[in-house]
């Protein structure tokens, strides 16, 4: 019994040096993250979440895996916001605009002909309208990890969409409130739905002209119910942040190790992978929509003048007038288009 006494008092002893030598045996959490989007498996989205998760898994040593729900197979598109805040859903990668019902601000991420590029829209997350919009996410219970802009376009079953004189009496899925302001003044007929609703909602008449990323016009297939596109190569009136995002709950769950890997990775899809995997989505719709025999048009500098001016009319001004702060963020995404 003596003998058992003592092993035992040395094995606590062992164990108690074992704590104090590498105290991250025990703090390290072992965690494995939901991560919730809309869109189809093999999007672009798609891929920059599994890409970003098997990054962290292999810098984490196996610490933190993913499990990852695409095509709003865990929850639908914008309820993704409130799970996040409330730390049901860990992550998601979530087109902001989704959430401004909730933070009216929001809607600078999908504001009309305020962002003129991918290349230019990334390049908030180090200015100042990046940063105001972190912090104001932050406040609300979600935080930002990897800023994804896509472009955008206008499609149609009934005629090309070029000015904005075009839009009047069509049946128009926007996207996002300041594009459904300004596109309700040109005479359209708005209907809101998340962009994975639209095939079905073109098939069957509810709509017949809607607006929505490169990405999505591809991997939604809408090529086979539309019949005409003004694509974004030249000039485009579309750009929305669909970020890669993190419930601020559970940002508080990991440990200040795993937090710091999660920012450096972050920072390494901004060099290295955004850019790089976005640039390209235009060129494979204008692949599919010519293989599919949809009328392609490329809006003109004229053209986009026509929307700029109708868009300071009615969207910039009913969002700095009507926003609590609409103008301090209106400001600073013109400032970084500079």
């Amino acid at each position: 019994m003596q003998v058992r006494k003592v092993g035992f008092i040395l094995f606590l002893c062992f164990l108690m040096t074992a704590m104090v030598v590498n105290p991250g045996v025990t703090n390290a959490k072992t965690l494995t993250l939901k991560v919730s989007h809309q869109f189809s498996a093999g999007d672009v989205r798609d891929q920059m979440a599994r890409v970003f998760g098997d990054m962290v898994t292999k810098k984490t040593n196996g610490e933190i895996k993913f499990r990852y729900y695409p095509a709003k197979s865990l929850y639908k598109p914008k309820a993704q916001w409130d799970a996040m805040r409330k730390g049901g859903l860990d992550m998601s990668v979530f087109p902001l605009d989704y959430a401004s019902g909730k933070i009216p601000q929001l809607s600078i991420t999908l504001m009309p002909c305020s962002v003129t590029s991918i290349k230019q829209g990334l390049t908030w997350k180090d200015k100042p309208i990046g940063k105001k919009v972190n912090a104001l996410m932050e406040k609300n219970g979600v935080r930002n990890l990897v800023w994804a802009w896509f472009d955008g376009g206008m499609g149609s079953k009934i005629r090309q969409i070029k000015v904005p004189a075009d839009v009047k009496n069509t049946k128009l899925r926007a996207a996002g409130k300041k594009f459904e302001f300004m596109m309700r003044a040109a005479g359209a007929s708005i209907t809101s739905m998340p962009s994975s609703e639209t095939y079905h909602a073109l098939s069957t008449g509810v709509l017949d002209t809607m607006m929505t990323s490169s990405a999505s016009f591809v991997s939604y297939r809408l090529h086979e119910v539309l019949k005409y596109i003004n694509a974004p190569r030249d000039y485009s009136i579309w750009y929305m942040a669909e970020n890669l995002v993190i419930s601020q709950k559970t940002w508080e769950r990991l440990t200040p190790e795993q937090q710091k890997i999660f920012n450096e990775v972050a920072e390494e899809m901004h060099q290295n992978w955004v850019a790089q995997n976005f640039k390209g989505l235009v060129d494979k719709l204008i692949e599919a929509y010519t293989k599919a025999g949809v009328e392609i048009h490329y809006m003109t500098k004229a053209e986009f003048d026509q929307w700029l001016a109708f868009a300071q009319k009615t969207a910039w001004k009913e969002y700095a007038e009507n926003v609590e702060g609409g103008q301090e963020f209106l400001d600073l995404a013109l400032e970084a288009m500079k």
